[in-house]
Formats: structure tokens, sequence, C-alpha cells
């Protein structure tokens, strides 16, 4: 009797561990699958993963003097998540003077640290790359006031008189889960005007 019942308990552990694993498969390729976003007025096209959220934003939509154009929102985690991860996707008009891609870095390094309270950037980097054509990127920590600590990284470009602003932000605690998945969205980003 004690053999049978081990061996029941082990089909039953058994079982068990092959349902999680497969639904950790199928959650995994759900995760894993792209759809492509294309915005021919501001020139740009962009992959996100099939299981999140594109809220795209009536033209004149802006935040300051950028054109907000479409956030996407990481899937909803239940109705107690009071937070939803997402990366936002802005232009900017760029004059001759402040198309220079160092000239522009600093006017988004100021706003970035006129709109978020508490900005403290966590890494720079000046040599990153965004479609093809030198880019900034600030990953930082500022006070977010659903919850507490946000955790940040924007990317930009110039490209001609557009600049192209990219933002991920999170709960700071949850900041890793979604990286591979921005950095996949990151790398798909082209600018398609000429």
């Amino acid at each position: 009797m004690l053999i049978s019942l081990s061996l029941v308990l082990l089909l039953v552990l058994s079982s068990s561990e092959y349902f999680i694993v497969n639904h950790n498969i199928s959650m995994g390729q759900m995760q894993n699958r792209f759809v492509n976003y294309l915005d021919p007025n501001s020139g740009f096209e962009i992959q996100y993963p099939i299981d999140w959220q594109k809220i795209q934003f009536t033209p004149g939509i802006t935040q300051g003097s950028y054109n907000m154009i479409v956030n996407f929102l990481s899937p909803q985690g239940g109705a107690s998540q009071i937070f939803r991860e997402y990366l936002l996707v802005e232009s900017a008009n760029v004059t001759s003077a402040t198309s220079n891609p160092t000239v522009f870095s600093k006017q988004e390094m100021n706003f970035l640290a006129h709109s978020f309270p508490n900005f403290t950037p966590v890494q720079i980097n000046a040599s990153s790359s965004l479609a093809g054509h030198k880019a900034y990127s600030v990953v930082f920590t500022y006070k977010d006031p659903i919850v507490g600590v946000g955790k940040a990284m924007s990317i930009w470009t110039t490209n001609g008189s557009k600049a192209y602003i990219l933002s991920y932000h999170a709960d700071s605690n949850n900041y890793y889960i979604y990286l591979p998945s921005i950095e996949k969205m990151i790398r798909s980003f082209k600018i398609t005007a000429k």
C-alpha cells in the first residue's frame, strides 16, 4: 500500500510539474510573439508584444513640446495591480540648432530633471544607437505618486527636423521583469520618414 501511494503521489507531482512546464511554455510563446505597429504620419515603425495593450494618441496630444504618439502597456496582472509598466513613443520637432544629438540631449536631460520629482540618473550612455542613428539613453529613478519609486529608461535620437523619444517606465521592483521585451521593442524601432 505504501509503495502504490508513493507511486500515485509521484504521478500526481509529475502531472503537476508537466502542467506548470507546459503552461510556462505557452505563456512564454505568447510573450515572444511580437506584432508590427506602423505610424506613417510620424515616420516610424516598432514591434510590440501581442499581449500588450496599444494606446494610440490623437494627433495634437502633447507633453510639453513633445507629441505623444503611442503607448504600449504591459499585460494586466489582476485587479490588485495599481501600475502597469509601459513604453511611450513620442516625437518632437527640432530646429537646425537643436537637431544636433548632443544639443538635443542636453535639452532632454533638462526636461526629464524638471518633469520627474527626485529625478536621479542611474546610468547615462552617450553612445547608444536607435534605428541606426546615434542616440543617447538614461536610466533613472524618480518619485512616483502611485508606486513610490519609479524606474525609467529613456532613449532618443534625431533624424533631420524630428527627434524620437522612447521611454520605458516601471515600478522599480518590476523594472527588470519586462526589460527583455522593452529591449526587443527598442531594437525593432525603425525610422521610415525620409
